[in-house]
């Protein structure tokens, strides 16, 4: 279809609200990525964000709901990324996305998330499953930093820092500037430190199944304890473990798994947001009958959803603008929560 008569069908359906008029991909000389438009009874298009504008006489209405205003925190994801890394903001905003290559690619792995604009990242070696650890601050460009090479061997890992001795472990998780090595269930060591060494959890702790968030960022690991009662043999206890304090946080709940089921429904009903006020959980507990938004260094709480019945499942992610919403299947209806740092401290569930 010609410019012109894409200017002549929307024109005619603004005066005579008829639909039937076909997509077009541009409505104006510079429109932002990814808008899309549809024309018929009215003129809208989505912006990167997911918000719907309306073209009225006046012009574009933003369809975009209020914000509460609050400081956020900017936190990106991360991923690969042809042979490289990608960090974008919460919600795909493409102004604020970053792209690295390193010249020793490929990239095999990466830290999940940033909010400190750094990432950590696995460059394949020479072996099977040998890497080097290297870490890049992504919004500066800058050349990256090689922290040390990482060994697969016999079920278990190496790692040896530059101009240090080698430590063992189980396992690994990367963070945005470092990673975290499990020598035990209940010992760890974290490294970049002053003094990286073997850190032993208080008794009756393990590393959770899986760690969430930046820890660096956050600087706490997320661990559990297995406290069954009656018949609920997959009972645990949640806490979180300070890393500079080198002690547990006072804030500790309970959360139900169906056993040898643990790491994949700790993964769906366990959410972890950093923000300028502390990290922010939502979680399924009490079976799965509550639905809970804590800050967890603050200790304050509040229940977002509560059914007796249970509630089947929860989501919650960030947004580009770094608001966290949540949303539940509580009976046959899905329950939403706008801003879950406004309604933990205002009881808010739609906008302000």
């Amino acid at each position: 279809m010609k410019i012109a008569t894409m200017k002549c069908c929307v024109a005619f359906a603004l005066a005579s609200s008829l639909s039937g008029c076909v997509t077009m991909q541009s409505l104006e000389a510079n429109p932002r990525d990814d808008v899309r438009y549809r024309v018929g009874s009215e003129v809208t298009r989505q912006d990167t964000s997911g918000n719907t504008d309306v073209l009225t006489q006046d012009g574009w209405k933003s369809g975009a709901l209020a914000e509460t205003k609050m400081p956020r925190q900017k936190v990106w994801y991360i991923s690969l990324q042809e042979s490289g890394i990608k960090a974008w903001r919460y919600g795909f905003l493409s102004e604020e996305n970053y792209r690295y290559i390193d010249p020793l690619s490929p990239i095999v792995e990466a830290s999940a998330f940033s909010a400190t604009g750094w990432a950590t990242y696995l460059v394949k070696g020479d072996g099977a499953n040998d890497f080097i650890v290297k870490r890049a601050n992504f919004t500066k460009n800058a050349d990256p930093e090689v922290l040390g090479l990482l060994e697969g061997y016999r079920r278990e890992w190496r790692f040896t820092p530059v101009g240090r001795p080698t430590m063992a472990a189980y396992g690994y998780h990367l963070t945005s500037k470092g990673l975290v090595l499990s020598r035990t269930p209940s010992a760890f060591t974290y490294f970049p430190s002053g003094n990286p060494r073997a850190t032993l959890l208080p008794e009756d702790w393990q590393l959770a199944w899986r760690q969430k968030g930046d820890i660096e960022n956050s600087r706490l690991l997320i661990v559990k304890k297995l406290t069954p009662k009656g018949f609920e043999p997959g009972r645990h206890q949640i806490g979180f473990f300070d890393l500079d304090k080198n002690r547990m946080l006072p804030t500790v709940f309970e959360m139900t798994f169906i056993p040898n089921s643990e790491d994949a429904q700790f993964g769906n009903r366990f959410f972890l947001f950093d923000t300028p006020r502390g990290p922010i959980t939502i979680t399924l507990e009490d079976g799965i009958k509550q639905v809970v938004v804590r800050n967890v260094k603050t200790g304050e709480i509040r229940i977002a959803f509560q059914r007796d019945a249970g509630i089947a499942r929860i989501k919650a992610e960030q947004t580009n603008t770094g608001r966290i919403a949540v949303e539940a299947a509580v009976g046959f209806s899905d329950q939403k929560i706008y801003d879950a740092e406004d309604f933990l401290y205002s009881g808010r569930t739609t906008p302000p």
